[in-house]
């Protein structure tokens, strides 16, 4: 039964993988686009900067004067302010905004948002996270779809190849789970919503939707989901959009430091209350697993389900534009993946119900 399971599921994330490369668009090094365009990145308490590939991507910018404006959101203090400090310095596109106090019951983001909403002048206003690094093309290729389709586009960004054992753990995130169930619209609001608000990426959209936006009325942590969750209730298509080289997303160069991250990423995700996106972590490990856990006891449905996932990777390969290193490897990020979870499971889960055992 187990493994009926284990290969249905793989199919349709194969399935839709496949639809969605299709049906996505891919950002275009040739695409151009006149008018003007704002960024607009909020900083969570689980942001990442990393100042030499922004520098390096930023300074190789021809844009016309005025035709791009990167406002970065601080709530109080965050440790990579000297980092976009020494990156505003120098390019005099990049706006740093910084808040004090907010009201009781808001949360970070959102207010930001709002704070900044009449800052707001471009023609296409893109909100993305801080580990995205953008080429120019970026920019001008989703600000013509936008333009010229006259609807919101999420862009899912390339895994940086930094090294390669860092690639194999970081391919395997929760926007290789978005894009592998994005198109099933039913579902979008129990399984897209809990992926989209876990997952990197960027929002493209034009000036007019972004200021239709009530951010007052969030109460929720995450910005993507939030939108999401307006546009679906309003019935308005948003579509799906790859960045392949020219929208790229890092990580620490450090394995043990990604590794940290990992560990402390499942209890953010248990103590925000996302039960529904842990739930989905649970069935993608259960997924990548049952070939190993399942080999002795059932070889033929685990060796019908590994040959799935070789081919589910050989497509996630061709979407994503991971080197075949990482592909290679990509046990080994499962492992890491599991080992994590294990972790949490065991240690973490045990010392905070320890904590909370009456003496």
């Amino acid at each position: 039964m187990l493994g009926l399971i284990a290969l249905g599921l793989t199919v349709v994330m194969i399935y839709t993988l496949v639809k969605n490369a299709l049906v996505g668009k891919q950002l275009d090094g040739k695409d151009v686009f006149p008018g003007t365009i704002d960024l607009i990145i909020p900083i969570a308490a689980r942001s990442e900067f990393y100042l030499e590939p922004w520098m390096a991507s930023l300074s190789s910018y021809k844009l016309v004067p005025g035709q791009l404006k990167i406002h970065i959101l601080i709530d109080s203090y965050h440790p990579s302010l000297i980092a976009w400090n020494q990156l505003k310095e120098k390019l005099p596109y990049v706006e740093l905004h910084i808040f004090g106090a907010r009201p009781a019951g808001r949360e970070a983001i959102p207010w930001m948002i709002e704070q900044i909403s009449t800052h707001i002048k471009g023609e296409v206003v893109i909100i993305g996270d801080a580990e995205l690094v953008p080429t120019e093309t970026a920019f001008l290729s989703l600000a013509r779809l936008v333009s010229e389709k006259q609807k919101p586009y999420f862009v899912l960004p390339q895994t940086a190849r930094v090294n390669l054992l860092g690639e194999a753990v970081a391919a395997l995130n929760p926007t290789l789970a978005l894009v592998s169930v994005f198109g099933f619209r039913k579902f979008r609001r129990n399984i897209s919503h809990p992926l989209m608000s876990i997952a990197q990426g960027w929002m493209g959209m034009t000036r007019e939707t972004f200021l239709r936006f009530d951010f007052s009325k969030i109460t929720i942590p995450s910005w993507k989901e939030a939108l999401a969750r307006q546009w679906d209730a309003e019935n308005r298509t948003y579509m799906l959009a790859f960045g392949e080289k020219h929208l790229k997303r890092y990580y620490p160069d450090d394995l043990k430091v990604q590794v940290f991250q990992m560990k402390t990423y499942w209890e953010e995700l248990w103590s925000k209350g996302d039960h529904v996106g842990l739930g989905l972590f649970i069935c993608a490990l259960f997924i990548w697993s049952f070939p190993v856990v399942s080999f002795m006891s059932h070889p033929f449905w685990a060796l019908a389900s590994f040959t799935l996932l070789l081919l589910y990777r050989f497509f996630s390969k061709i979407v994503f534009q991971e080197s075949w290193g990482a592909m290679i490897l990509h046990p080994f990020g499962c492992l890491v993946w599991l080992g994590t979870f294990a972790w949490w499971g065991i240690a973490g889960l045990r010392t905070k119900y320890a904590a909370q055992r009456p003496v």
